[in-house]
């Protein structure tokens, strides 16, 4: 058994989106990029197992935390909030006490869904940029 209370303090810290998109559009009405649809389901397959948690010698919960961000910030109804979430849910693991990656790969070897350490790579990019802009 996995206690998960910590994965959803990280998630209600802003996995989420709380643009009013109104009802639901007809799927052909928002473009999105084959790619980036192709990416997004691959980052919101992650289930939350924590096992990648548990192989990692810091404890890193970065490739769970990287592929909640990433599944949202690909899509466009999640730009409008992509600096916030990524700094909001990079705060929230840290006061979780998880450790920080030092990009071994263990978590990406034991990952049931096979989630790549590519998200890790892209929530850095997120998160520098959106230090940058002072968000």
């Amino acid at each position: 058994m996995v206690n998960r209370s910590a994965f959803d303090r990280v998630i209600q810290a802003g996995g989420f989106i709380s643009v009013n998109t109104g009802g639901a559009p007809d799927g052909n009405a928002v473009p999105v990029p084959k790619t980036d649809s192709d990416l997004a389901m691959d980052a919101a397959a992650c289930i939350g197992c924590g096992a990648c948690v548990a192989v990692c010698k810091n404890a890193s919960a970065m490739l769970f935390v990287a592929a909640k961000v990433s599944h949202l910030n690909l899509l466009p109804q999640g730009k409008v909030e992509k600096d916030r979430r990524v700094l909001n849910m990079v705060r929230q693991m840290d006061a979780e006490g998880f450790g920080n990656c030092t990009v071994t790969g263990s978590c990406e070897a034991v990952c049931p869904k096979e989630i790549s350490l590519s998200f890790i790579a892209k929530m850095n990019r997120d998160y520098g940029v959106a230090i940058l802009k002072g968000k």
